[in-house]
């Protein structure tokens, strides 16, 4: 199954036809197969263009023991670093963010969330009545911000590798303008020394992801990850741009910002997951 569906991404990845190993993986029991046959006859779309096949993703499979360890780092962050105020960029719908500040020793007084996906945002919105909630991209936000706008702490969970390189880049640059400190949580990915050992690895992850939900898996593998997989492969709309945290540091170095610290959090089926501290 997992040689099949790795043929066919890369087939895709080099805009080949990939629809006998496609048909031939999804012969062999492949929810992303289906997902990803699915996804090209229905054309281009976001990773986040359907809410709730997110929403079941984010709250099933390893996430929620991910997402555990993410809200208890970051509540750690708001006392350590005294934080009065607070930009969350790529919110989401809280998953991340709320558990963190209910178990904040100190809330911060101001909170602003940045959310391009509006069904995720509109779900966040009435948790967060006094705060500010803003539907739009970083890059967007950051074009329309008052100089002196300020922010104790911005941070981003799994929400910055969905900018492409150049462009964040640039947003980190101008944010800088706005934040003392900048916390981000990613995922060390792997590096490989092939395309095709990559394309393996990418096959089994998704795939292995995928049959975590058990019924929801069809669900979650069609508005998800076959998206998210053909972004990654720019083979419709790009969605994903990760890389190493060793990367994530040369970038954050690039944009201006001096690294703190760089903490351990979760190992996640997909990947470590990370959390890098820097100053601004």
């Amino acid at each position: 199954m997992n040689n099949a569906l790795a043929r066919a991404l890369l087939q895709l990845a080099h805009r080949e036809d990939a629809n006998q190993n496609l048909l031939d993986a999804r012969d062999e029991g492949s929810f992303m197969a289906t997902a990803i046959v699915e996804s090209l006859s229905a054309g281009q779309r976001n990773a986040y263009d359907a809410p709730h096949a997110f929403e079941v993703f984010i709250r099933g499979g390893g996430n929620p023991a991910l997402y555990d360890a993410v809200s208890q780092a970051l509540a750690s962050l708001y006392g350590q670093h005294e934080v009065r105020s607070l930009l969350d960029i790529g919110a989401g719908d809280g998953m991340a963010l709320l558990p963190a500040l209910a178990r904040a020793a100190s809330r911060p007084t101001r909170i602003d969330v940045v959310e391009p996906h509006a069904g995720l945002l509109d779900s966040l919105r009435p948790k967060l009545p006094h705060d500010h909630a803003w539907p739009m991209t970083l890059q967007t936000f950051l074009s329309e911000a008052a100089p002196g706008h300020a922010w104790d702490l911005a941070q981003s969970t799994f929400a910055l590798q969905s900018i492409p390189p150049m462009e964040r880049l640039d947003s980190l640059r101008q944010l800088r303008g706005h934040v003392s400190r900048l916390a981000i949580v990613e995922f060390d990915v792997p590096e490989f020394t092939s395309e095709a050992e990559r394309m393996l690895s990418m096959a089994q992850r998704y795939e292995r992801a995928a049959q975590s939900y058990g019924d929801d898996a069809p669900l979650v593998a069609g508005g998800f990850l076959a998206p998210m997989l053909l972004g990654q492969l720019r083979a419709t709309a790009p969605s994903n741009f990760e890389q190493t945290i060793s990367a994530w540091h040369r970038e954050l170095d690039d944009a201006g910002y001096r690294v703190k610290s760089t903490t351990h959090l979760f190992d996640y089926s997909w990947a470590p997951a990370w959390l890098i501290v820097a100053d601004a």
